[in-house]
């Protein structure tokens, strides 16, 4: 008995879980058994990683409850997977609970109420269904020493296992030697090698050569060649899911879904740009234009963004500019939080960001991300905040997903040729885009009238999550959107394919800027030769994870103090009105939360320059409070006491910025 049940549980049940998990990553049975047959050590592989974690149920008296709940968690991964592949094109790794934050807060744009219901209710029967279990299953009482060290061996044969069959088969080698994207990672090594990849390998590996000497064969290789005494602005636009829809096959519009895009590719230089990512993972696309490193380099699905920027300071197009005097500026009209955003933005040398929360006259698109009409204005702002030349890094949410499920009742522009049960999704993202290539237009226009010299690069950051297939496309690949490079100082007319992490060095490159180490080792190494990439990432693990050896042994980076709004939200005064109290300033939005004397008061936005109080209240009685320092050490302005303070906070409640506290004293009556 205690054979089969042996053989049931550790040994069926890891094949059984293993099929559907991989059944569900594949959205096919079929699939499922073709990748069993035509990769069986694969299939093994992943089986003996299920069995290994399903063994440490040996350890519990309550081995049937240990067991289920484990085989329960591995089918949930196959669910969540089986789910987030029906909303973007990455499946599900590790690094997604870093993302839960992020995850929530735009969930009410993929799910409706009923799933949003239906997952409660799921998850709170499997949680009463193993609180029965845990009751109901057997306990073994007579848990001695032999069954610890039965137990023990078997972990260690199964570990054991794996390793020699990592070590020996080609096959299972590949995933770390021959690794290209998440997506075809997944479906060519399976669910659960792949996921447990995602656990243990992060960040860059330690080149093997790593070295001072093989830093400095690198950096003394680079020559310090001239900067122009030119300082144009510089504007580098991220366009959320955008690409030519031209580059597919089979879909005809009723006219041009981008005439102002595809005008500029006629007139100025352009390209096809190959991303990191594809239907989801937009912050690793802008982790590879900001700081000219590859993700590549990074473990399986890894986002910098999360891991590692989160601390760490880095060389970006930011700090290169900064040495020449340029103020530089993030705008996104989306959370501030929203992949860390708001800290790692510090961390990359950026001055301010005005985020979604720092922004009037926000109206949002039909599946409730915001329009991106307000962007050209938001630049325009940018560049008039300074008397001195401006980097501006902006970053479009409108175009993002998902698009099912949603009908236009006049569209701009009708579209054909979709796949069968797409047509409303393609016809609802063309019409978005469109309205993206009208954004474009309005900014070209107004930066076209200011008197200054300006770059304004715009490029795709991914394409959609339209479930779009290699042999949709006329270029046959996934990974490349499009850029353009628009400019009022007669650049000469380039084409030219490349990486996005080449593209700030190629732009910076084209105006005579030769500023920082990873952007001269773009400009200056031939991007075919063998050591391009080997030297790219001992670069990047240097400055990321090594000694600095490319500045000397020191970190040459610091965090700037990061100004949220291109402009700070100001208090100037406090007003007693008929109708109640009004605070005056700047910079107000439907974000800004008032504090007098450390509490919450109800208030209502008005305009960018008055908020309206709620609720009512004397200022009598608080005047006679004790007005004199306070007994303990204040260490926000909404802890002063007697005074009132703005607060902008982002929808889950994270303070963005204070303005200064305003003294009760001072209330103009």
């Amino acid at each position: 008995m205690k054979v089969k049940r042996y053989v049931s549980f550790y040994i069926l049940l890891p094949i059984v879980l293993e099929f559907l998990i991989e059944a569900l990553s594949r959205k096919s049975l079929i699939a499922a058994v073709k990748y069993a047959i035509n990769s069986p050590l694969l299939f093994a592989f992943n089986t003996l990683i299920i069995m290994l974690t399903l063994s440490i149920a040996m350890f519990f008296k309550r081995e049937v409850f240990a067991l289920t709940t484990i085989s329960v968690v591995w089918v949930i991964f196959g669910i969540v997977n089986f789910v987030i592949l029906h909303f973007r094109v990455t499946p599900f790794s590790a690094v997604d609970f870093t993302l839960i934050k992020s995850a929530i807060s735009v969930s009410s744009h993929y799910l409706n109420l009923f799933t949003i219901a239906m997952i409660i209710v799921a998850i709170f029967v499997v949680l009463i269904g193993l609180i029965c279990l845990f009751r109901k299953a057997p306990v073994n009482e007579q848990h001695g020493h032999r069954k610890i060290i039965f137990s023990i061996l078997c972990c260690l044969t199964l570990g054991v296992a794996i390793i020699v069959l990592h070590r020996s088969s080609n096959s299972v080698q590949a995933l770390s030697t021959h690794y290209t994207n998440i997506s075809e990672a997944y479906e060519n090594y399976g669910f659960a090698y792949c996921f447990a990849n995602s656990i243990l390998d992060t960040g860059i590996k330690k080149p093997e050569d790593y070295s001072k000497q093989s830093v400095k064969k690198i950096t003394k290789a680079l020559k310090d060649e001239k900067n122009t005494d030119k300082r144009p602005n510089i504007i580098f636009i991220q366009l959320e899911s955008f690409f030519d829809v031209g580059y597919e096959k089979n879909l005809q519009f009723s006219e041009d879904p981008l005439p102002v895009f595809h005008s500029l590719q006629k007139k100025y230089s352009s390209g096809l740009v190959t991303v990191p990512t594809v239907g989801a993972g937009t912050v690793n696309t802008e982790f590879e234009i900001l700081t000219g490193m590859r993700q590549h380099d990074f473990g399986v699905s890894e986002y910098p963004y999360k891991t590692v920027l989160k601390s760490k300071t880095s060389e970006s197009i930011c700090t290169d500019l900064k040495k020449l005097g340029y103020s530089t500026h993030a705008v996104h009209n989306n959370e501030a939080t929203f992949y860390g955003r708001n800290t790692v933005f510090s961390n990359i040398g950026f001055d301010t960001f005005c985020s979604m929360e720092y922004m009037n006259g926000l109206t949002d698109s039909p599946n409730g991300w915001s329009n991106d009409d307000v962007l050209s204005r938001e630049i325009m702002k940018t560049l008039d905040s300074t008397s001195g030349p401006d980097f501006t890094m902006a970053i479009t949410v409108q175009s993002h997903g998902k698009y099912d499920g949603i009908a236009l009742d006049d569209p701009t522009i009708k579209v054909t040729g979709a796949p069968e049960r797409k047509e409303q999704a393609y016809e609802y993202y063309v019409n978005e885009i469109h309205e993206v290539d009208r954004m474009i237009d309005t900014l070209i226009k107004e930066l076209s009238n200011r008197k200054e010299e300006t770059v304004l690069v715009l490029y795709g950051d991914h394409l959609p999550s339209l479930d779009i297939q290699k042999d949709d496309l006329s270029n046959a690949n996934l990974y490349q959107t499009q850029y353009v490079v628009w400019d009022n100082m007669n650049l000469k007319k380039k084409t030219k394919n490349l990486h996005a992490y080449q593209l700030y060095a190629e732009v910076l490159d084209r105006i005579q800027i030769h500023e920082g180490m990873i952007t001269k080792y773009h400009q200056q190494t031939k991007h075919r030769s063998k050591l391009y990439l080997t030297g790219l990432t001992t670069l990047s693990y240097d400055l990321l994870y090594g000694d600095n050896y490319a500045y000397d042994g020191e970190n040459p980076f610091k965090q700037t103090e990061l100004q949220m709004g291109t402009e700070p939200v100001k208090l100037t005064s406090v007003q007693k009105t008929k109708s109640g109290y009004r605070v005056v300033g700047s910079g107000f939005t439907p974000y800004c939360k008032v504090y007098y004397d450390g509490t919450l008061v109800e208030s209502e936005w008005i305009s960018s320059g008055c908020l309206q109080l709620q609720d009512e209240f004397e200022l009598d009685e608080a005047d006679k409070k004790d007005s004199g320092e306070p007994e303990t050490e204040v260490t926000e302005p909404r802890d002063v006491p007697n005074a009132f303070v703005v607060e902008v906070q982002s929808d889950d409640g994270v303070v963005l910025s204070s303005t200064q506290a305003y003294p009760a004293s001072q209330v103009k009556k």
